[in-house]
């Protein structure tokens, strides 16, 4: 059996970028649908009509879910058929769009567009090896940069956190020496004046 690989929404689709523009829109679709209320007949008009007017559909569940709104206005007695607007269709240019007919005497029957979404991966096969060894070498490059950090911080002649207990210590030590020095000066000095 030939399966398409690129399938979403119900859909399959001929590549991944048409898979993702048609999972964007579905998620469009269930924003509205948790927005508007789709019950009342002119919100789901205005709806209708915005999005058709701005065109923000390109791919199968976009249009479904335009052609579900269409039904129901299609079916509802308060919206006049002929203000319901085509639903624009991008189409190759080989390809004529073509315009869904309009009921003229029996109403359709509103259908529900199930949303549902599958994501299909690939499994790739990884070098984890090489992956782990470059890891590794850059972890050890870095090991040896903090040591080589704490060793030029740990001889180095200024004060920083690891030596400045020491310069305190000196420096306190230093000025008791020069302290204890002019008192005894002075002592000498009280000494020889009596």
């Amino acid at each position: 059996m030939n399966r398409i690989p690129y399938e979403a929404v119900g859909f399959a689709f001929p590549d991944e970028k048409m898979m993702e523009k048609a999972l964007k829109e579905a998620e469009g679709i269930r924003y509205v649908k948790n927005s508007a209320d789709l019950t009342d007949p002119q919100v789901v008009f205005r709806v209708y009509r915005q999005m058709v007017d701005q065109r923000l559909f390109e791919t199968p569940v976009g249009y479904s879910f335009l052609y579900e709104l269409q039904e129901y206005l299609w079916t509802n007695p308060s919206i006049s058929n002929d203000t319901i607007p085509p639903i624009p269709v991008n189409a190759p240019a080989a390809v004529q769009p073509v315009a869904p007919v309009r009921p003229q005497t029996e109403p359709r029957v509103r259908t529900e567009v199930k949303t549902k979404i599958v994501h299909k991966t690939e499994v790739k096969n990884v070098d984890y090896k090489l992956k782990f060894k470059a890891c590794l070498s850059v972890c050890v490059v870095l090991l040896l940069i903090v040591i080589g950090m704490f060793a030029v911080t740990a001889t180095s002649g200024n004060i920083n956190i690891v030596n400045y207990e020491n310069a305190l210590i000196e420096k306190y030590e230093h000025w008791e020496a020069q302290l204890q020095e002019r008192e005894d000066k002075l002592r000498e000095q009280e000494g020889a004046g009596r």
